[in-house]
């Protein structure tokens, strides 16, 4: 099978067998102390889903095709979609099963960029604080990807709005209403970080310790 990138879910995300992760929104800010004890923070540059994966104890054969797939990124070149283990699916919804048939989509953005209303959810719809979800958007080839966690619960009204819901990170320019979002599963492209790959180590029937970072990419 010949391979195009982003990698999807299915050609990767899917088939690591994941020990440990750190998931997390990394900032990238610079902090100074003024003459008059005044601690002054600024943004360098825009907050990236940073994560750091553990992979389980594999068979030699399973550690070789997962050690493939990460080879076939050659180093950081090209990218991959990844998503956070630990939410899968929405807090109320553990297995997806209640917004599968939905279509949720941006009603509405707020002029600070972190708040929106979203309709399409089925009525009455839970949406609880660290829900993530993701979408596509721009006009570029491809599609910029984004990713965005669920800051307090809310609950969607009998026409299956959520209104007020508020997010991190940010919206970036582009992202606009009538865009569908994604509660399955939601992706975020990223790159290994350079030199971040362990292959593990083999012992006996087994290789340990195969490792990865990943940071998003815009």
């Amino acid at each position: 099978m010949v391979l195009s990138f982003p990698l999807n879910a299915s050609e990767f995300a899917d088939k690591l067998h994941i020990q440990s992760v750190r998931w997390w929104l990394q900032e990238h800010q610079e902090a100074s102390l003024t003459g008059g004890g005044d601690f002054l923070v600024a943004d360098l540059a825009p907050r990236l889903w940073r994560g750091d994966v553990t992979l389980i104890r594999m068979s030699h054969d399973d550690a070789a095709e997962v050690q493939a797939l990460v080879e076939s990124l050659d180093g950081s070149l090209n990218t991959f979609n990844l998503y956070d283990p630990r939410k899968k699916y929405p807090r109320a919804d553990p297995d997806g099963s209640l917004i599968a048939s939905s279509t949720p989509v941006i009603a509405s953005l707020s002029g600070n960029n972190k708040v929106l209303a979203i309709s399409g959810l089925p009525a009455g719809y839970k949406l609880s604080g660290g829900d993530l979800f993701s979408f596509l958007y721009g006009s570029s080839t491809p599609q910029r990807r984004a990713l965005h966690r669920i800051v307090s619960p809310i609950t969607a009204d009998g026409s299956g709005v959520a209104s007020g819901v508020e997010v991190r990170p940010h919206f970036r320019p582009g992202v606009a209403t009538d865009i569908e979002l994604d509660f399955i599963k939601p992706i975020v492209r990223v790159r290994i970080v350079p030199g971040s790959f362990d292959p593990g180590t083999a012992r006996g029937m087994i290789t340990e310790g195969m490792s990865f970072q990943a940071q998003q990419v815009i």
